[in-house]
């Protein structure tokens, strides 16, 4: 089955997140790091390819694609270009390579636009609780593999995978007894 991938409106996301939109008064910068981190974490954990976009203007002159991972691209876009014909030229192209194309925006004119393409549509209200929800998942997942805070590892040893006669050898040589 073909994977999904996410597309996400960066600064719609974080002026619409009030922890992001805050950290996004001092450092603008650091709300674009801070969204681009949990979009990465979220990404792997659905199983999501994601496309993180700004419009270039507030970031970089001229357009820049950096691939972060093989799953997670964040773009700036060129001067004249706006996140959201990027975003829409997108879905288009990609309408057919993926099993769903997800858009997050809380733009009613982009989310209408993007409909008619053929993605899905995430409000970044909707986004932000399917992101807390898969830090809970992962928590207890990641809970679930701890013991009070201590790792719990099996050791990878030859004893273990052995049974019966053979194993009965192997402990008489292993304690040097003939």
């Amino acid at each position: 089955m073909r994977e999904d991938i996410l597309i996400v409106d960066g600064y719609n996301v974080i002026f619409a997140w009030p922890e992001l939109k805050k950290i996004s008064k001092s450092s603008l910068e650091h709300a674009r790091s801070r969204i681009k981190h949990m979009l990465q974490n979220y990404g792997k954990h659905k199983g999501y390819r994601v496309i993180l976009v700004f419009d270039g203007k507030y970031a970089h002159p001229g357009s820049a694609e950096e691939f972060i991972t093989d799953d997670f691209l964040e773009v700036y876009t060129a001067d004249g270009e706006t996140a959201d014909s990027y975003i829409e030229r997108t879905v288009f192209t990609f309408k057919n390579t993926y099993a769903n194309v997800y858009v997050c925006t809380s733009d009613y004119a982009e989310q209408s636009q993007v409909l008619g393409f053929g993605a899905l549509r995430i409000s970044a209200r909707e986004l932000k609780a399917q992101v807390e929800r898969a830090k809970i998942d992962e928590q207890r997942y990641c809970k679930g593999l701890h013991n009070r805070d201590s790792l719990q590892l099996q050791r990878n040893e030859l004893g273990h995978q052995i049974d019966g006669e053979v194993a009965k050898q192997w402990e008489t040589l292993r304690r040097g007894k003939k």
